[in-house]
């Protein structure tokens, strides 16, 4: 299901609750929203690592997610990833 479908079918449900409709079932309509999230979630971004130096540039591969990279952080949603780049002795 697209997005826009996915927007559609939303507003639909919205408007047969608010005429009192009983059209789909609550249970129908939270399992199509839990797929929804679900395949979302299984959309996978990859995030390349380039080391200059002493730095790390991060860029994930998809710009319009809600990943958000600043130096050697990344921020996923509520939490906040810090990356720290650890030499090895050479022997």
């Amino acid at each position: 299901m697209s997005e826009a479908e996915f927007d559609a079918m939303i507003e639909g449900h919205l408007e047969r609750m608010a005429r009192g409709d009983r059209e789909r079932e609550a249970d129908v309509f939270v399992d199509l929203l839990l797929e929804r999230i679900a395949a979302k979630a299984e959309t996978p971004v990859t995030l390349v690592i380039d080391v200059h130096g002493d730095q790390l540039v991060i860029t994930p591969d998809s710009p319009g997610t809600d990943i958000v990279v600043q130096g050697n952080e990344i921020l996923i949603g509520g939490r906040r990833l810090v990356l720290r780049l650890v030499h090895q002795p050479t022997s």
